[in-house]
């Protein structure tokens, strides 16, 4: 049996050598149904149909999380843009242990993390939150989704960790704290602790929108939404394309539509499972005309209708 170790480095180039090959054959695969990317500088208006996160190579060659926008203009021809944009999750810290996590981040994720940045925003866990109240948060922003997802695994553990201490730190064994040390502990002095910890993933408290799909997260920060028309401008590789909305034009194209249903077998009260389960019916339609096939097993049609 061989086995074979490679070094992370090795690991992480195999890794975008990957998901570089996956993105030229959807770039491939859309060519085909005539969604070019847009590659020389212009200006084209098109009707968003579809979106699609993807990774772009940037100019410095590196591997850059975007999200590809599908258009349909209006004598039918089609298109396709990529918008790179980074991918960022919040994290909340101890009281005023901000600076020290984003010091503290920066180094041990270096190369991962783009940018940190401290950034007030509603907490509605706040008690009065209704009044204005707002919180610190820590937001950390990435290349791709792939550096994203690696940071996150190693910060949920912690804390998940932290949030259960803190449940347990109530408040007599706070006072049971401060009877042993011999007085009361102050606020300043809580903080000055939390400061000087060993471990500042221990004073990582909360995280927050890690859980929101790239391609949702970017659309709903620049609203860009499908079923609308927008002017696209494209000014190279250099530069983001724009995506202007046209809200003076309200008249849709018609795209073809296609649809379809497969009918399996499957347990009681359970999800169909490709493993065991067998196709019993696929029906389809286009553009109002349809046809369906019935299967009496995987590789015999009984009939077709």
């Amino acid at each position: 049996m061989l086995c074979i170790l490679l070094h992370r480095d090795d690991r992480s180039s195999m890794s975008a050598a990957i998901r570089l090959e996956r993105s030229q054959f959807t770039d491939e695969m859309d060519s085909r149904f005539g969604f070019e990317r847009m590659k020389d500088p212009g200006e084209k208006t098109g009707w968003l149909i579809n979106m699609h996160p993807t990774e772009i190579l940037d100019d410095d060659k590196r591997m850059v999380s975007a999200v590809d926008y599908y258009f349909i203009q209006e004598d039918g021809s089609r298109f396709k843009v990529p918008l790179p944009f980074k991918p960022y999750f919040y994290i909340a810290t101890k009281k005023n242990c901000e600076r020290e996590v984003i010091s503290f981040l920066s180094k041990k994720f270096q190369g991962k993390v783009a940018k940190l940045e401290m950034l007030p925003k509603e907490d509605l866990d706040l008690p009065n939150h209704l009044v204005g109240l707002k919180r610190s948060y820590v937001k950390l922003s990435f290349n791709t989704v792939d550096d994203l997802m690696k940071v996150k695994r190693e910060i949920s553990p912690a804390v998940r960790k932290n949030r259960e201490r803190e449940k347990s730190n109530d408040t007599y064994t706070s006072m049971l704290s401060s009877a042993l040390a011999g007085g009361s502990v102050s606020a300043a002095d809580e903080d000055g602790m939390s400061k000087k910890t060993s471990d500042q993933m221990d004073n990582i408290v909360d995280m927050r929108e890690y859980d929101v799909p790239y391609h949702v997260r970017l659309s709903i920060d620049l609203k860009i939404h499908v079923a609308h028309w927008y002017n696209v401008r494209y000014r190279g590789s250099a530069y983001p394309p724009e995506i202007i909305l046209r809200s003076d034009l309200v008249e849709r194209p018609d795209p073809v539509v296609l649809a379809f249903d497969i009918e399996t077998t499957k347990l009681p009260l359970k999800f169909p499972d490709a493993e065991t389960d067998q196709i019993m019916m696929i029906s389809y339609m286009i553009d109002g005309q349809g046809d369906c096939s019935i299967f009496y097993s995987m590789n015999v049609i009984f009939a077709h209708m």
